[in-house]
């Protein structure tokens, strides 16, 4: 929720509650650099001003007094009367059995008491509904949105015509109110602090988030004009060393505040329940706030001296350093990533650290991995940090963007900044992985090569496929080893193949009549496939009724038109047991 347009910053409504709130604020850090110091150095951590981030809030209560809540019964105006003397003004309220009395009423000016009285900086104040119209009236919450995360050094709370609370929480958000957790809790007494809050009461503090319960801030008097100091940094280990203290960093920070009353303060605390039937007495307890002061500052992290709501959103922003970026600081700039973000320290401001993309690229992100393993190059040209650049541009790859992308190279005499420094590899594309750095040379898929690429490798074939050559044994007589063989990569149908089967390429060479990449079938107007006879060849047309003394001559003279020894092929195939061809290995009965 944003925060209110009329953030003017802290400004003191007097001198003596100046000087004690200075003294609430924590000690500035040793060595922290300031604008009005030159001679400190300027690698230190920065902090904005404290100011009073109450009047910059949005406020509410849970009840009022001279309003009726929503659906409520309670009367207005409202009567109550205070606990003890008489009045302020002698023109304002009346006296009732000794009593001076008053009513609320939220449709008169003069007599209303909202809430925002507490942050206005007047002499006007909130005041609840008196215990006479319900005793649920004890139980009464204030709540301040901050309107983002800010640290909180201290908080002032000035009460007005009552007694301070008799018992009481000071809670705080982180998330705008989903959820709380107590700061500190106020009780009348030790009892009260262990029964209540299950505190040890008063004790010291040996934690910088430890949580306190005191009773030095629940005595009765002064019945008005009492005051609460909540000093939330002084007192604890980190006050000195803030900045190194991480868990008193977080446990100073807020978003929204919210005073929880339990139970108003009376002069005979121990009677009230028999009181609780006079209203006279009751119409006596109630709470009443005149101001709340609320010393904080935004959250940079060190990496920024000034916070201001100069913006459409009136919010309060860092006005960051050290290259960080974001609400609170709490990131690197694009491009500075080359170092994991740190808040700063007393020592050291941690400033973001540019990333070395070599001109190639506008982004990065920091990688601890690539840290560990000192692979990104840091602009000081040393491996160090963990930058990695993002969308590299000028066809470039790589953490730092120090290489070509693929597909391209960079000449050897080219500087790695050049804009212009990756050219084109001069390769197929489809044929090459990549070219060499530096020369350009292409660098071949397995099953190519040449300069670029342009021809088959040994073992493939079919340009610019250059599928492998499938190999398989095939068994030839060899006087030396009859049963081994040697082997050749031609994959063809033996029965329609020349003697030399295939070529050097692998191509099969089929007979005539035959066709097909493995020569396993007939051309067309061929027919009878090893044959293949027809017309076309010269050969004579055949039909299944010729005897078979005429297909023997049929084959006698295909053996003397094409060369091909059918008699000497059938008893190679015989000795070669191969059966798993086409032309079948037995001789025709025409043939005994």
């Amino acid at each position: 929720m944003a925060a209110a347009g009329r953030a003017r910053g802290w400004a003191p409504r007097s001198v003596l509650p100046l000087l004690r709130l200075l003294l609430l604020l924590p000690p500035p850090p040793a060595g922290c650099a300031t604008a009005r110091d030159p001679a400190v150095p300027a690698r230190l951590s920065l902090h904005p001003p404290y100011f009073n981030l109450a009047e910059a809030a949005r406020i509410w209560a849970t009840a009022t007094c001279g309003e009726r809540e929503p659906g409520g019964a309670r009367p207005r105006p409202e009567l109550y009367c205070k606990l003890v003397g008489g009045p302020t003004v002698s023109s304002s309220g009346h006296t009732i059995q000794g009593q001076f009395c008053d009513y609320c009423n939220s449709e008169d000016p003069r007599k209303a008491h909202p809430i925002t009285n507490a942050v206005d900086g007047s002499e006007l104040w909130w005041q609840s509904p008196p215990l006479s119209s319900g005793t649920r009236y004890n139980k009464v919450n204030v709540t301040l949105d901050l309107g983002q995360l800010f640290q909180v050094a201290y908080i002032l709370i000035k009460f007005a015509n009552s007694p301070r609370p008799d018992l009481w929480v000071l809670e705080r958000s982180v998330d705008f109110g989903s959820t709380y957790s107590p700061w500190q809790y106020f009780a009348h007494s030790k009892v009260d602090c262990l029964e209540q809050f299950g505190q040890e009461a008063n004790r010291a503090i040996t934690r910088d988030d430890d949580v306190l319960c005191t009773t030095d801030y629940s005595r009765i008097v002064p019945l008005e004009n009492g005051e609460v100091v909540v000093s939330l940094i002084n007192g604890r280990p980190g006050a000195k060393n803030f900045t190194f203290s991480h868990t008193l960093r977080e446990f100073t920070k807020a978003t929204n505040i919210r005073l929880r009353f339990l139970r108003t303060n009376t002069l005979l605390g121990h009677l009230i329940s028999k009181a609780q039937r006079d209203p006279t007495v009751t119409r006596r307890y109630y709470y009443s706030i005149k101001d709340i002061s609320i010393g904080g500052r935004c959250v940079c992290n060190g990496h920024a001296e000034v916070c201001s709501a100069n913006n459409p959103e009136k919010l309060f922003r860092c006005e960051c350093q050290h290259h960080t970026c974001g609400e609170t600081c709490d990131r690197c700039c694009a491009g500075y990533n080359q170092r994991h973000w740190r808040p700063a320290t007393r020592e050291q401001s941690n400033e973001c650290e540019a990333c070395n993309c070599h001109g190639h690229a506008i982004d990065c992100y920091y990688d601890p991995e690539v840290e560990r393993q000192q692979a990104s190059l840091n602009s000081q040209g040393i491996y160090a940090g963990g930058g990695v650049c993002i969308d590299c541009q000028h066809n470039t790859a790589g953490v730092n963007c120090e290489k070509c992308a693929k597909g391209y190279y960079r000449p050897y005499d080219v500087p790695v900044h050049a804009p212009d420094g990756c050219i084109p590899c001069s390769c197929h594309p489809d044929h090459a992985e990549d070219c060499q750095q530096g020369l350009g040379r292409c660098t071949c898929r397995p099953n190519f090569r040449g300069d670029h690429c342009e021809e088959c490798a040994a073992g493939y074939h079919h340009f610019p496929v250059c599928s492998r050559i499938p190999v398989f044994p095939i068994s030839t007589p060899s006087p030396e080893d009859p049963v081994a063989g040697d082997i050749k990569g031609c994959d063809c149908n033996l029965a329609g193949v020349l003697p030399e089967i295939c070529d050097a390429h692998g191509r099969c060479l089929c007979r005539p009549g035959v066709g097909g990449p493995r020569c396993d079938a007939c051309r067309w107007g061929f027919y009878s496939f090893p044959i293949c006879q027809g017309e076309e060849a010269g050969i004579p047309q055949s039909n299944p009724s010729h005897s078979s003394a005429a297909r023997v001559k049929e084959r006698m003279h295909v053996s003397r038109t094409t060369g091909l020894d059918l008699e000497g092929h059938f008893n190679s195939c015989l000795s070669l047991h191969l059966t798993n061809i086409s032309l079948a290995c037995t001789r025709d009965q025409d043939f005994a």
